[in-house]
């Protein structure tokens, strides 16, 4: 059995990769635009040599899923690099390259989404997650689609630079008083039910929700991560529109670890929890009783960070010190037209009054 995963070198694809070892005549192909060459060698020769692939070009995508049994797609962005690596690139054309090339290969496909995805919204990360899982159902009916919440693991993105950011910040900040829910899932139950799913036909067709056993508020969560990194800092809340604000004029700065969007801001007005309901399925359905707990396993990796370094306030994975982000920030703000301010300001007004009008 071959197994093909697309977006294999990153964070989650080394999990899946190890999920499917357990099948002794499996052998797991890893793709991605920058792979790593020696990644998971150590696990043997059931793990192939990686295939550096662009999700963006159907031939490449289709000649990496060459001899595919099984079609794993992890990608995913964050963060766009425009004119090429857009979200409407990556996670909606480039979601069809991988529903074709598995549909060519009669390949059992497993989609990987995120809560939240709505074609119809005005957020782009979630718009074309919406869009990819739609074509995905267009080229390719029998496909699976998981939607996880967020992802937890040693390698993370969201716990992990939280408790870097609490090392470095004098309090943390949370939006609209923190009552955003969220459903925090570890990498390793969701390479398990990307395992199952693939493994069993009947669930070909089905959409999965994969959330961990807890749900958690905003505020809950950031007090979650101070407690597993033994931090102490408090919690202060922020209106929606400061944070819009600060993505105004951060998202405006190379990548780095205090860059937040507009768009960020706004997917975290939206609860990240399981819905489920007679079409959706959750990781009980696939026989995933104990999901691992946050508790119990966030401490084992963020209390090895050694953020900051004697007498001096930096980051070892940021290039800058707070206060250069600070005085760019500060440039930023003195070089924006005063128009464009205060356009910025007229459409947090009416954001704010919008939401005022739904609640009501």
């Amino acid at each position: 059995m071959k197994v093909v995963v697309i977006g294999g070198t990153g964070f989650i694809g080394k999990y899946v990769a190890k999920a499917f070892i357990r099948y002794p005549n499996a052998s797991i192909q890893l793709v991605a635009r920058n792979p790593k060459l020696d990644q998971l060698q150590n696990l043997g020769n059931q793990i192939l040599p990686p295939i550096k692939t662009d999700i963006t070009s159907p031939l490449e995508v289709l000649e990496a899923c060459k001899g595919a049994n099984v079609v794993i797609n992890l990608v995913g962005i964050m963060h766009e690099k425009p004119p090429k690596y857009t979200f409407e690139s990556v996670q909606h054309q480039g979601a069809r390259n991988v529903a074709v090339a598995a549909r060519e290969n009669n390949a059992t496909l497993v989609h990987v989404s995120a809560i939240g995805a709505d074609p119809n919204t005005d957020i782009p990360y979630a718009r074309t997650k919406g869009l990819g899982e739609s074509s995905v159902r267009q080229e390719y009916p029998n496909s699976v689609i998981i939607r996880p919440s967020l992802v937890f693991g040693p390698e993370d993105d969201f716990f992990n630079r939280f408790a870097k950011l609490a090392r470095l910040l004098p309090f943390m900040p949370v939006f609209g008083g923190g009552t955003t829910k969220f459903q925090p899932i570890h990498v390793c139950d969701l390479a398990d039910a990307i395992f199952k799913t693939a493994a069993d036909p009947k669930y070909q067709g089905k959409i999965i929700e994969a959330g961990g056993p807890t749900v958690y508020n905003y505020r809950e969560i950031m007090q979650l991560t101070l407690d597993q990194a033994g931090i102490k800092r408090p919690i202060v809340s922020m209106p929606w529109s400061i944070g819009l604000l600060q993505g105004f004029f951060l998202e405006k700065l190379p990548l780095n670890l205090f860059t937040i969007t507009r768009d960020q801001v706004k997917l975290l007005q939206k609860d990240n929890i399981v819905h489920a309901n007679s079409d959706i399925l959750t990781l009980k359905d696939l026989g995933i009783n104990s999901p691992r707990e946050a508790e119990k396993i966030l401490h084992q990796y963020l209390r090895n960070h050694d953020a900051v370094t004697p007498n001096k306030r930096t980051h070892r994975m940021v290039e800058k010190s707070i206060e250069d982000e600070i005085a760019e920030i500060g440039r930023i703000r003195r070089k924006t037209p005063k128009k464009a301010i205060e356009i910025e300001a007229e459409m947090l007004k009416k954001q704010k009054e919008h939401d005022a009008q739904v609640k009501k």
